[in-house]
């Protein structure tokens, strides 16, 4: 590691150099944000003082509990979060962004454009999918779309207790599940049954 000597440069005036490594430009690029910090004694000034200065707190989206929780799979858990931002390549951002495919239609049922409310809860393989699920686990409700069934994930799925986190993980599957069945029919070359 090569070392800088600065000698009678003012560090608050002083240019970025070109031949510095990143961390020191980065420190050097903030000064601007950080020169109140440095206007008091120094006796004041604290990691701690910094961190509440440049951290920028948000609030926690509603969602954040089926995502990440005690005991989840990470692989099924990064999908929901995906499709959850509506960032999974479904066949309509694919056309969206540029790149030739023959169709934008869901790979499930052939019928209806592949977007993410669709691939879902709305294609009847997926419908039928989920209410086997949620039957599996004692509960006898409609299947709606996807808006309704990430509201009543949020609403319903709250808390430590063993049936919530069981409920958590089968909606987690569900989800990973459908996208990976989804891949595997243009890929894989199989379609399976949703028994």
């Amino acid at each position: 590691m090569r070392a800088y000597v600065i000698e009678n440069v003012d560090f608050w005036q002083m240019s970025i150099p070109t031949n510095v490594n990143w961390s020191f430009k980065y420190i050097l690029r903030i000064r601007p944000t950080v020169l109140h910090l440095f206007s008091g004694p120094i006796q004041s000034l604290s990691i701690r003082s910094i961190w509440d200065d440049m951290h920028i707190s948000t609030p926690k989206v509603s969602w954040q509990h089926l995502v990440w929780f005690p005991g989840r799979i990470p692989k099924h858990n990064i999908i929901v979060w995906m499709s959850i931002l509506n960032r999974l390549p479904t066949r309509v951002r694919l056309l969206r962004m540029g790149l030739n495919i023959e169709n934008d239609k869901c790979l499930m049922c052939g019928v209806v454009a592949e977007c993410r409310d669709h691939l879902f809860f709305g294609c009847n393989f997926t419908k039928d999918l989920w209410g086997a699920i949620l039957a599996l686990c004692g509960l006898y409700r409609g299947v709606s779309g996807w808006d309704s069934e990430l509201a009543w994930a949020i609403y319903c799925l709250k808390g430590k207790s063993l049936i919530v986190r069981i409920f958590r993980l089968a909606w987690a599957g569900h989800v990973y599940s459908i996208w990976t069945e989804r891949n595997s029919r243009p890929y894989g070359g199989r379609a399976r049954p949703v028994d």
